[in-house]
């Protein structure tokens, strides 16, 4: 098997895993009577599935957000390339970080603070970034950057 068909299999079976691991996890410690913080680790599993489908495409490139842009734009050059992978690399570490923050609040016990960062302020911060790199792709793109 060629090595484009090995990370082709790679990503099939990560992004397989990432949508039912933590659904299989949940029903099983629920089953084993553990289920008091365990919905609060809802929002740090799913964080973990998708810096792991970011980081998956690092190490099989190419990388998950120069995949969107080549549906959007076909021909992208070496920069496009470039930054297309940092702004996976960005991605990665931001859910990485969410996922932290995410436990943290789910460990600390106080439901309410865990409800504040994972149901508003974890998505401003996604929307924020999401925004901020979207001004910079256009600033880029003015200035024949990409």
């Amino acid at each position: 098997m060629s090595t484009k068909n090995k990370a082709k299999l790679l990503r099939r079976l990560w992004g397989g895993i990432s949508l039912t691991y933590p659904a299989l996890i949940y029903l099983y410690l629920k089953e084993t009577s553990v289920t008091s913080i365990i919905p609060l680790l809802y929002p740090m599993a799913i964080n973990l599935m998708v810096a792991g489908s970011f980081g998956m495409s690092l190490l099989y490139p190419p990388s998950m957000i120069e995949r969107i842009a080549r549906r959007m734009k076909h021909d992208l050059d070496e920069r496009g390339i470039v930054y297309t992978r940092q702004v996976t690399k960005i991605w990665f570490g931001f859910c990485l970080m969410n996922a932290g923050v995410s436990l943290l609040t789910a460990l600390y016990g106080d439901v309410k603070i865990w409800a504040l960062y994972n149901g508003f302020i974890s998505y401003i911060l996604m929307g924020s970034l999401f925004i901020v790199e979207y001004s910079v792709r256009q600033y880029r793109r003015r200035h024949n950057l990409m």
